[in-house]
């Protein structure tokens, strides 16, 4: 069947580049999985965790708000941020969590409120990849 060429950016840096077998990613509408020769495609990505491999290995990257373009063999994934489990520290993670919540408490404005609930997503998506 072939093999998918995978693309994982950030604004900072190409964190990921191979082939590989499959690739599942949180999308704006849910959950996707791309194999060899899926149907182009573009669409948004949520916050959430990327899964991804080749053979028996498997990959994943928590990853931030983003655009995935999927074409039969190569998916293009451009991301906030791109982290692996050993990247993230769980203790820092929660810290900052409850530190969000406190601030979505009082927030005065609506915009603020909705900014406060995307940092949360971001941060419950690398939480996720730790817990």
């Amino acid at each position: 069947m072939g093999k998918l060429q995978l693309e994982i950016a950030t604004p900072e840096k190409l964190v990921f580049s191979g082939e590989v077998d499959y690739v599942t990613a949180p999308g704006g509408l849910g959950e996707f999985t791309v194999l060899p020769k899926h149907t182009p495609l573009l669409t948004t990505i949520s916050p959430g965790i990327v899964r991804f491999g080749s053979g028996s290995e498997e990959k994943m990257y928590a990853v931030g708000w983003g655009y995935a373009e999927v074409r039969p063999y190569k998916v293009v994934l451009l991301v906030e941020f791109a982290e692996t489990k050993d990247e993230i520290d769980p203790r820092e993670v929660e810290r900052e969590i409850e530190q969000i919540k406190e601030r979505l408490a009082s927030a005065s404005s609506e915009e603020e409120r909705e900014s406060l609930r995307r940092q949360l997503e971001r941060l419950k998506a690398r939480k996720r990849l730790v817990a």
